[in-house]
């Protein structure tokens, strides 16, 4: 398998593993010295253990919250970028964060580096 199929999986695995609630497949997803930047402008997070406090930030905000991809991954070489929403369920209500995500990954379809472009100004409920 090429680098570009490695990347597809690792973006698909990245995706379902949040969506699931697989708080270690999702951190097995990234390299050891990864790097994320969530969102753009906050402060980087380097390395499993300070991405897996964002997890847990992300995660204690809402019981359910679900990525659903809406456009990619358009992948080259080690690098790909995609847009999703993240659909998340409180009470009633779901509100629903529109992002675009630019990765990164090494030769074993890890990712090396992510950056998150989303704001609160695009936030919307249904």
């Amino acid at each position: 398998m090429g680098v570009e199929d490695a990347v597809r999986e690792t973006v698909a695995r990245y995706l379902d593993a949040f969506s699931s609630g697989e708080r270690e497949t999702w951190l097995d997803q990234f390299a050891a010295d990864a790097t994320v930047e969530d969102p753009i402008g906050s402060e980087k997070r380097v390395g499993r253990d300070a991405i897996g406090g964002l997890w847990d930030e992300t995660r204690g905000l809402a019981e359910r919250i679900t990525l659903e991809l809406t456009q990619g991954p358009a992948v080259r070489g080690h690098e790909a970028a995609f847009a999703f929403e993240a659909r998340t369920e409180l009470g009633d209500a779901t509100v629903v964060i529109p992002i675009i995500d630019v990765m990164t990954f090494d030769d074993d379809g890890r990712i090396r580096s992510q950056r998150a472009f989303w704001s609160d100004q695009d936030l919307h409920t249904e």
